[in-house]
C-alpha cells in the first residue's frame, strides 16, 4: 500500500431492530465499489459488541477517486437508504498514511 493513498474509516450505526437492514445496504455497496476506478480496498466490519454498528475501512488512490465514489449511483442510493435507517450521524474520517 502506497504512503500517498487515501484511507477512509466510515461508521454507520442503527438500532438493533434495524441492524440487518443496514447490513444489507452496506453489503450492497461492496461489489460495485470494488469495481470503481481508484478503489484499492473496501472492507466492511461489524462491531462485536454492537451488531448495529458497521465500519467501512477503505483505501483509495486519491481524494478525487473517493469524490467520484461519493457521486456514483450505487453510493447515492445507499446514502439515501442510510438516511432512513441510521440512528446516529455517519462518522467519516479521512486519513493519510505517514509511513
Amino acid at each position: 500500500m502506497s504512503v500517498n493513498t487515501l484511507n477512509v474509516v466510515a461508521i454507520a450505526e442503527t438500532s438493533p431492530e434495524r441492524a440487518e437492514e443496514l447490513k444489507e445496504v452496506c453489503l450492497g455497496l461492496i461489489g460495485p465499489t470494488l469495481k470503481e476506478d481508484g478503489c484499492i480496498s473496501y472492507d466492511l466490519y461489524v462491531d462485536v459488541t454492537n451488531p448495529g454498528r458497521f465500519t467501512f475501512i477503505e483505501n483509495w488512490e486519491s481524494k478525487e477517486h473517493l469524490d467520484a465514489h461519493l457521486g456514483a449511483p450505487h453510493f447515492v442510493a445507499a446514502a439515501s437508504a442510510f438516511g432512513k435507517i441510521v440512528t446516529k450521524e455517519l462518522s467519516v474520517i479521512l486519513l493519510n498514511k505517514l509511513t
